[in-house]
């Protein structure tokens, strides 16, 4: 009886001693993941935290939803590659979505499914971001798959295959695209000799070269701690969620960023290589383009770090304006005419027609347009053939406040705030720059748009394309 009580003793005593332990562990353990930074943004607090092999986390848990967002950001992008491997990295992400050594693509799909959860990817000339949305109460099981997904794909031929299947398909039906061919003309034609040349999807002289051998090496250069950063929006158990990134991305290892394509990745923001314009017009004829050609006319503008690039943006709404009702709605010499610019350290502008009925006089109705916009007048509308004009300090903030919404109009959801976050990161190389374009707008005067108008779309560099229809 005295060996029983004795051993019995002796029980719990261990049992309290592994008790202990184990909170002490805990509490060690959760030391590893203080905040190490904390960053305002409108959408509330990020905080900054690192893992065991100093890949940045950044948790925004102050979002009123039961939706989390985690995006992995791989910083590089198309600009590491050459042309001939356009589609390569888009395509690789791609791909980890469709299995992993753990989990096949038929789990996945019935886990996502199930959990209304989804995992995506998106590849830009500067990164590629692997994203995870779930309902938090399920975010225990879909994190593991995210993550194996990203860290250990399979690369079987059967997946390969499905993929692959879906990129000829694309491909064939851009091939077939009046629209695409003329864009993708203007795209090659401005950035020859560009670093931006490169695209994030696959082209018709890249296609051969998207292999499972190809895309297992890709994948070994993405693993790379140096270039992998974490962003996280929604209600998380703060500890277990680290510790799971820390179990699985903070065990990748770190290694110099190496790239021969393009030495000065370190500042890409700075990109300033010349664009070019030929003098002559360059037109194209695409059988399917009958009764829907096209035309634009493609300008250098602001890059998406100038501190033009905001009113950029509100003179692009405001001239689509003008241009909508003057070629449309006076003249009737397309279906849809409107201005664009791109977000990138090379921007370009393009002003279009689409469905043009009157290729031969839509310049002409371009230069009345131009001409309105350089007086400071912005067209309400067209009664009888005749314009209705406003002064553009009476409509500047409407148009203000309309770019805004349409920039913040999914400010309240997790994935909205976790995209601009990281978009933040790739485009501008910070947390906060995205969060001041709302202030830069607002900002923004009649006289900024005026002066903008005239340095980039009335600038004389520039280059018009048609694609117009063939027997």
């Amino acid at each position: 009886m005295r060996n029983i009580l004795r051993t019995k003793k002796l029980f719990l005593k261990n049992i309290f001693l592994l008790i202990l332990i184990f909170t002490n562990s805990i509490s060690i353990f959760a030391k590893e993941f203080k905040v190490v930074n904390s960053h305002s943004l409108q959408s509330g607090v990020l905080k900054e935290y690192k893992l065991q092999n100093a890949i940045p986390v950044f948790i925004n848990d102050s979002v009123p939803n039961q939706v989390n967002a985690v995006y992995i950001i791989v910083e590089g992008g198309s600009v590491l590659q050459s042309v001939e491997f356009s589609g390569l990295e888009s395509s690789l992400f791609d791909l980890m979505t469709y299995g992993s050594k753990k989990y096949s693509y038929e789990n996945i799909q019935s886990v996502k499914y199930r959990t209304q959860s989804s995992i995506s990817s998106y590849s830009m000339y500067c990164g590629s971001v692997f994203t995870l949305n779930s309902i938090n109460y399920y975010l225990p099981e879909t994190l593991p798959i995210f993550l194996d997904c990203f860290i250990n794909p399979t690369f079987t031929q059967k997946d390969f295959d499905l993929m692959m299947n879906e990129i000829n398909m694309s491909l064939q039906s851009r091939q077939n695209n009046p629209q695409s061919i003329l864009f993708d003309t203007v795209r090659r034609t401005v950035y020859k000799d560009n670093p931006l040349l490169t695209s994030s999807s696959v082209l018709p002289e890249s296609v051969k070269n998207i292999t499972i051998e190809n895309l297992q090496k890709h994948h070994k250069n993405i693993l790379n701690a140096q270039k992998i950063k974490v962003v996280a929006v929604g209600k998380f158990n703060t500890e277990e969620f680290l510790t799971i990134l820390n179990e699985t991305l903070g065990k990748l290892k770190k290694s110099k960023i190496k790239n021969s394509q393009f030495e000065n990745y370190d500042n890409l923001k700075n990109i300033q290589s010349k664009l070019n314009f030929p003098n002559e017009k360059i037109v194209l004829n695409h059988k399917n383009a009958t009764a829907s050609e096209i035309t634009v006319r493609a300008f250098a503008t602001p890059s998406v770090t100038s501190p033009d690039y905001v009113a950029a943006r509100i003179t692009e709404d405001i001239f689509s304006t003008t241009m909508f009702n003057i070629i449309r709605e006076k003249y009737g010499a397309c279906y849809t005419p409107g201005t664009q610019i791109d977000s990138s350290p090379n921007a370009t502008g393009f002003d279009y027609g689409l469905r043009v009925s009157d290729m031969e006089n839509f310049s002409t109705y371009l230069k009345e347009a131009q001409e309105i916009m350089k007086s400071g007048k912005v067209i309400s509308s067209v009664e009888n053939g005749q314009a209705v004009f406003e002064d553009l300090e009476n409509v500047i903030e409407g148009y203000k406040n309309s770019y805004i919404l349409k920039k913040y109009s999914s400010q309240s959801t997790s994935s909205g705030i976790a995209s601009r976050i990281t978009s933040s990161i790739l485009q501008f190389g910070d947390l906060t720059s995205a969060d001041k374009i709302v202030t830069d707008a607002l900002n923004v005067t009649c006289d900024d748009v005026k002066r903008v108008f005239n340095a980039y779309w009335l600038c004389n560099n520039f280059t018009w394309f048609e694609m117009r229809g063939s027997e």
